[in-house]
């Protein structure tokens, strides 16, 4: 292996230990979203957040359209899928954790790498899923209150078909690394 893509996977590594922290505190979001609903004021929480951007014109809304907003609703699907997102990347960065430090070993084709690509593409399901449920959340307060999430959890659908596109990826990558390790089976049995 060469010393630039050691120094390649050491990056990734570390890349994946500070995305393992941050998605540890991400759970802090979700239960803030629990906050605002046992609190009862989830549209002006909203709002009023720093990270809800209003589209171009719009105009605060009115009481009735504050009423009328389906606070719960938009709450589990929000907290749901936050911690849902952030469980999912834990889970997929210590898979990728594993998988690099395997193949920084030089162990290429064994059925343990097979098994955590399949991981890989578990974890990767979990985030579409996720985004589906975020994705549905922000579809709320665009329709609601005329305006977007910007921060953390500001999914949209164009987000879910990115993460489907991914699935996609790591599905075909798993595919052809198990057929690669039938073959090698194969040819090891004739050797």
């Amino acid at each position: 292996m060469s010393k630039w893509l050691k120094v390649g996977i050491n990056v990734v590594v570390i890349l994946a230990n500070f995305i393992i922290v941050a998605a540890s505190v991400g759970f802090l979001w979700p239960i803030g979203y629990l906050y605002w609903g046992v609190k009862g004021n989830v549209a002006r929480s909203v709002w009023k957040n720093d990270s809800f951007l209003r589209y171009s014109g719009s105009h605060r809304p009115t009481a009735s359209v504050i009423a009328s907003f389906p606070n719960w609703p938009y709450v589990l699907l929000m907290a749901i899928g936050g911690a849902i997102l952030m469980g999912a990347a834990i889970w997929f960065c210590l898979t990728l954790r594993k998988l690099l430090k395997s193949l920084a070993a030089e162990d290429y084709f064994s059925v343990a790498n097979v098994e955590l690509v399949r991981k890989l593409v578990y974890a990767e399901c979990y985030m579409v899923f996720s985004n589906i449920l975020i994705a549905g959340g922000n579809q709320l307060t665009s329709t609601w209150l005329d305006g977007y999430n910007n921060g953390v959890l500001s999914q949209t659908w164009s987000d879910v078909a990115d993460s489907v596109v991914g699935v996609v990826v790591l599905a075909v990558i798993y595919v052809t690394y198990s057929r690669a390790m039938s073959i090698k089976a194969e040819n090891d049995l004739t050797v």
